[in-house]
């Protein structure tokens, strides 16, 4: 072989093994390719508790660069308070100026906390230097303006509203967190709860695996991020009532959602494996992540969850 074939033969060689090595940083913790989409099941789970208005979800094909780039926020005629994380917008009102600033107070105040509770907190901005838009409504309509204009539809009452995307891959984005007008720090409401429960939201999303994760519960989203705010209204059923609920089965009424959730992971967080289920639940259903570590079956936490609530029904 002449020194040229030689050479040349040898650089084939060379530029297959960097192809080779190349493939492999780039693509050794890439899942199979037929695993890359959402499954059915966690679509339709969104779309359902989509449409109940207590909190946005929207299916999409795919989320681009640019969706994530706050330039494409919904600004409308807004004034903005921001710092590395959170843009609060407002509207140029008596009062909104100090609302805002309090806002963007208790937002970075909810950091250290999700981050002990959920095990990771997600930073908007490790996505192109994304910051998390809050926006405050100063009336019931204008409430309902923003939720049309960042989730394609209004919504019921409720003190606050996470939007969020999600795209066939997994992709997730939180397209912002809306806070009603009453939503203020007076004695009718507490905006640092309101404000801790939507980021609990929003976090708790980030959190899940949606290519793994096939079943979920209704009481799983409500109620984690009420225990997380510490906002349960104390309303159980009687105790004679407390048999038509299971944790088994999601309620008939959402708004049951709230505290049947909230004590499921009180009573988790009581036997000290809240942590475990919770790691554990982003991928997986927490009807199969509660026995794994609470030590019984799903079944007999149910017992232990309903005798849990009845206990606390009867405390002073």
């Amino acid at each position: 072989m002449s020194p040229n074939r030689r050479f040349l033969f040898i650089g084939i060689i060379l530029l297959s093994l960097f192809g080779t090595i190349l493939t492999f940083i780039f693509h050794r913790d890439a899942p199979p390719v037929s695993a890359l989409e959402i499954p059915q099941s966690t679509k339709d789970f969104f779309k359902n508790l989509s449409d109940l208005g207590h909190i946005k979800f929207d299916y999409v094909d795919s989320l681009d660069i640019g969706d994530f780039d706050n330039d494409n926020d919904y600004s409308g005629d807004f004034k903005k308070l921001e710092d590395e994380n959170f843009i609060v917008y407002y509207r140029n009102k008596p009062e909104e100026a100090s609302r805002a600033a309090k806002t963007l107070q208790y937002a970075n105040q909810s950091i250290a906390p999700l981050t002990d509770f959920f095990g990771k907190y997600y930073y908007a901005k490790d996505v192109k230097n994304r910051k998390l838009p809050i926006y405050l409504a100063l009336t019931e309509s204008d409430f309902a303006d923003i939720s049309q204009e960042l989730s394609g539809s209004t919504v019921e009452w409720a003190a606050g509203l996470t939007v969020n995307s999600f795209a066939s891959n997994g992709d997730k984005l939180c397209n912002g967190i809306i806070l009603n007008s009453t939503v203020r720090e007076n004695e009718g409401s507490n905006l640092q709860t309101v404000v801790f429960h939507e980021m609990a939201h929003y976090n708790h999303f980030q959190c899940m695996n949606l290519l793994e994760k096939r079943d979920y519960m209704n009481w799983e989203v409500e109620g984690l991020a009420s225990y997380f705010a510490k906002d349960w209204n104390k309303k159980i059923p009687s105790t004679a009532e407390m048999s038509q609920y299971s944790l088994l089965t999601d309620p008939d009424n959402y708004a049951d959602s709230y505290w049947m959730g909230y004590h499921a992971f009180g009573l988790a967080d009581k036997m000290g494996r809240l942590p475990q289920i919770l790691q554990d639940s982003y991928s997986k259903s927490l009807i199969d992540a509660i026995p794994g570590h609470a030590g019984c079956s799903m079944s007999e936490y149910d017992d232990k969850w309903r005798n849990y609530c009845n206990q606390i029904i009867h405390l002073p």
